[in-house]
C-alpha cells in the first residue's frame, strides 16, 4: 500500500507513528489523529518500507504490513501523554505571549538600556512593536510544527488503515487472520 507525505487536511486522517526509513521490518502504530493530536488508535502493524517508483521520492512510501495487532493500552496512553505534553509545550509561547498583551514589558527593558540615548516615546513604540512581535512569532509557532510532522508523517488512506492491504488487493503475508 501507499502511504502519502503533506497530502490531505494537515495533520487530520489516519497517521503511521513509528515510521522509520526503509530497512528492516519494525512495528508502527496506526492512529487516527486530529490536528496531529491522537485520538484512536486503530492497529500495530510489523511493516517493512520501501522508497517511492522514480520522481516521487518525498511524496509517498511503500509499505508492506506483514501482521497486524492491537494496539498496547499502555503504549496508547503514554501516546496520549507525550502528545499533551508537547501540545502544551508547543502553545505555550502563544498563551504567554496573549497573557502579556497590555502589560508593557519590552518597553522598561528598552529604557533601562537605552533611556539615556534614546527618547522615551519612541522606545514606547518600539517596544509596543516588539511585544507585538513577540505574539504573532509565538503564534507561528503551533503552526511550524504541524507543518514539520505533517511532512515527515506518512498518512494512509484510512480503509487501508482499518484492513491493511498487499500490492493487488490480497490480504497481506504473514497476516494473522484471527486478530483482525
Amino acid at each position: 500500500m501507499r502511504a502519502t507525505f503533506r497530502r490531505g487536511p494537515v495533520g487530520t486522517g489516519a497517521y503511521l507513528l513509528g515510521h522509520r526509513p526503509e530497512g528492516e521490518a519494525h512495528n508502527l502504530d496506526v492512529w487516527l489523529l486530529l490536528l496531529f493530536f491522537p485520538v484512536v488508535p486503530l492497529a500495530r502493524w510489523r511493516v517493512t518500507t520501501t522508497p517511492p517508483a522514480e520522481g516521487r521520492e518525498g511524496e509517498s512510501l511503500e509499505v508492506t504490513c506483514h501482521s497486524r495487532s492491537r494496539v498496547p493500552l499502555g503504549a496508547a496512553l503514554r501516546r496520549i501523554a507525550a502528545a499533551a505534553v508537547v501540545t502544551v509545550l508547543t502553545c505555550l509561547p502563544f498563551f504567554v505571549g496573549a497573557w502579556t498583551i497590555g502589560r508593557a514589558w519590552a518597553t522598561p527593558a528598552l529604557n533601562a538600556l537605552l533611556g539615556a540615548v534614546v527618547g522615551e516615546g519612541l522606545l514606547g513604540k518600539v517596544g509596543v512593536a516588539i511585544e507585538m512581535g513577540a505574539v504573532l512569532a509565538a503564534a507561528a509557532v503551533p503552526v511550524l510544527v504541524l507543518m514539520h510532522l505533517d511532512a515527515r508523517t506518512p498518512r494512509v488512506p484510512l480503509l487501508n488503515a482499518l484492513r491493511p492491504q498487499a500490492g493487488g488487493g490480497a490480504p497481506p503475508s504473514g497476516l494473522d487472520r484471527r486478530r483482525m
